[in-house]
């Protein structure tokens, strides 16, 4: 049984206790009437947990038949069995608990027996057999007993029923009908079809609460129904595919998208069209189904138009879009979390530093409007860390963590942002373990993939590393993405050559300043001659401020000028934590720009030094914590 991986549109509905599961549907149904839509890897675990009887399972086990037998990081195990438990305390009340096994796994504990048999045995939807007069009791007191039962049984079945009738039914859906993309051109392979609507499914039903059909037509009623489909073609040397979304009940069309992919990355179309189409309907629909009621279409529209510009960070674009949802949608919480986002995105961006905290309390404004409406926003507590005060990482770690406990995001977006601020602190083992969390909730994020890389780098862990550059590189829509990763991570992973490659090619776009002195610094490296380093720093040094990067500061320190590398990278100490630049937090200077940070309070104040600390030769900031 515990090879056998559970699939969740094939699994067989399931009794526990007082509760009805139905796997297909994630759906949850309590005797009372009570029901709740589950994550699909919560089902996933749930279902493993409840087909074992109270036999314990193996984590192994687990990861195997939910997870595909991927590794996964611990914490996204214990994010699914943290919210298996807050299920559990609420509409599972009463009906079951899960107990953890110290270094073993996991049992589900049914605790209402009154359903009978084994959970999703047929026994346990049989009635009761029909019981006799009780010994010394008359036929006629027995009668009107049987009477008096009738009667509470028929009463409660229509009761029962005219719940069912009556009940309200879903404002929105979240499940997508596969329209199909329609191949235009001759010569494109014959199974496209086939393939698009496979990573669609794959991309789509990996985690999360948005789900895919393959439906030949919408389902009946009055409630929106979603559609993605559209058209691929040849158009020189590339392949541009347009791609719809729509509301097949009104006809509107929600979002659209065309892009156009290298002809000769074909047989990656269906992967990208995937990635780049389930990461904007995600973030809609995900948002979409927090709300009371469903969004009419032109509210959408923008809304879907919102996470278009919030994932290609679009700046005053993401606010504008997001502002017009809130116009028309006052009592949207996810609409508000939005307009936070586009503030955040447009001060990040602004030169005046006055500006920009005025842009970051409109954010805030609007996060806490959010917040006021939806407590349990997890997107407005985990931006709002990004928009209080910079300084302040124990009042950021409290709002990501609160994020954490709430809803969890279907981007994993979270535990991204939350593994970033653990870069900063030093705190690398526990970003990898966000990072996991962030890639196991949404694997098509070139982001979390390359954020995830970076941190197993700087603990080490190069091998574990390599799949996860490899796959930001093939997710990401920039076709000399590698180029860009092969300079950057240069340093880091000391592939000099690939490095060096890269710049030498006019494909990667770069200015000719930051080129040439970037090219310099790893000839030098790849050399190792002491006066190519020397003139190489100096070149790097020489660069305007605004061309001094985040890898002029790691070539710096990589080449041995370390006092320089720290001042470059001091407004940014996610950087601090690199392999290379290891030398810069022995310079005499680095305790006094960890103190302007906000860094040596957070330390002193939680005392949670940085990993780097309980090294066997810790650099001397250390012994000042």
């Amino acid at each position: 049984m515990a090879t056998i991986r559970i699939d969740l549109g094939l699994a067989a509905p399931v009794r526990l206790g007082r509760l009805a599961l139905n796997p297909a549907l994630r759906e949850i149904r309590r005797d009372d009437g009570a029901e709740e839509i589950i994550e699909p890897r919560v089902m996933q675990v749930l279902l493993a947990l409840a087909e074992a009887r109270s036999e314990i399972v193996r984590r192994e086990d687990l990861t195997e038949r939910c997870w595909e037998g991927r590794i996964v990081g611990e914490d996204a195990i214990n994010r699914v069995l943290s919210r298996l438990r807050r299920v559990a305390e609420g509409i599972g009340e009463d009906s079951f608990r899960i107990e953890t096994i110290t270094k073993v796994g996991y049992r589900l504990v049914e605790l209402d027996d009154r359903a009978g048999g084994v959970p999703g045995s047929s026994s346990s939807n049989s009635p009761p057999p029909p019981a006799g007069p009780l010994q010394g009791e008359s036929p006629g007191a027995s009668r009107h007993a049987r009477h008096l039962a009738t009667a509470t049984v028929l009463f409660f079945m229509i009761g029962i029923g005219g719940w069912w009738f009556l009940r309200p039914t879903p404002a929105h859906s979240m499940m997508v009908r596969l329209a199909g993309f329609r191949p235009l051109s001759a010569g494109l392979p014959p199974t496209l079809r086939e393939a698009v609507d496979a990573e669609i499914t794959a991309a789509f039903n990996a985690d999360g609460v948005i789900g895919v059909s393959t439906a030949s037509a919408p389902p009946p009623g009055q409630a929106p129904a979603y559609a993605l489909g559209g058209t691929i073609y040849r158009v020189g040397n590339s392949v541009r595919v347009i791609t719809r979304f729509t509301n097949e009940r009104t006809g509107a069309i929600l979002w659209s998208d065309r892009i156009d992919y290298a002809a000769d990355q074909a047989s990656k179309v269906p992967h990208k069209i995937a990635v780049d189409a389930g990461i904007v309907i995600r973030c809609g629909l995900f948002g979409v189904s927090t709300h009371h009621k469903s969004l009419p279409d032109a509210v959408l529209a923008n809304y879907l138009q919102y996470c278009q510009e919030y994932w290609a960070y679009g700046g005053s674009k993401t606010l504008r879009f997001a502002q017009l949802v809130v116009a028309a949608a006052p009592d949207f919480s996810w609409g508000w979390s939005a307009v936070g986002n586009g503030f955040m995105q447009v001060a990040q961006v602004e030169p005046d530093s006055r500006r920009a905290e005025k842009l970051r309390a409109a954010g805030r404004r609007a996060e806490d409007r959010a917040l006021a409406l939806d407590r349990a926003n997890s997107e407005a507590l985990g931006h709002k860390a990004f928009l209080i005060d910079p300084h302040d990482w124990i009042g950021q770690e409290r709002l990501f963590k609160s994020a954490i406990a709430a809803k969890p995001l279907d981007c994993g977006c979270e535990h991204y942002g939350y593994g970033w601020k653990l870069v900063s602190m030093g705190r690398l083992d526990d970003a990898v373990q966000q990072f996991l969390a962030a890639t196991d909730m949404l694997a098509l994020w070139s982001d979390s993939q390359l954020a995830l890389a970076g941190a197993l780098i700087a603990t080490g862990r190069a091998e574990e590393a390599k799949p996860h550059f490899a796959a930001a590189i093939d997710i990401s829509k920039d076709a000399n993405f590698d180029k860009w990763v092969a300079v950057t991570q240069g340093t880091e992973t000391g592939d000099y050559a690939a490095a060096i490659s890269a710049l030498r090619s006019p494909e990667f776009q770069i200015p000719e300043e930051p080129r040439a002195g970037l090219l310099s610094g790893y000839q030098a490296l790849a050399s190792g001659n002491a006066q190519a380093k020397t003139k190489a720093i100096r070149t790097l040094i020489a660069l305007p401020s605004d061309k001094q990067s985040e890898t002029v500061a790691t070539m710096l320190a990589a080449l041995g000028a370390n006092r320089e590398a720290l001042e470059v990278a001091r407004e940014r100490p996610w950087l601090f934590w690199r392999r290379s630049m290891r030398g810069v937090l022995s310079e005499p200077d680095f305790p006094t720009v960890a103190n302007q940070l906000g860094l040596m309070t957070y330390w002193k104040t939680t005392r949670i030094k940085p990993d780097i600390c309980s090294t066997k030769s810790p650099p001397p900031f250390c012994g000042m914590i």
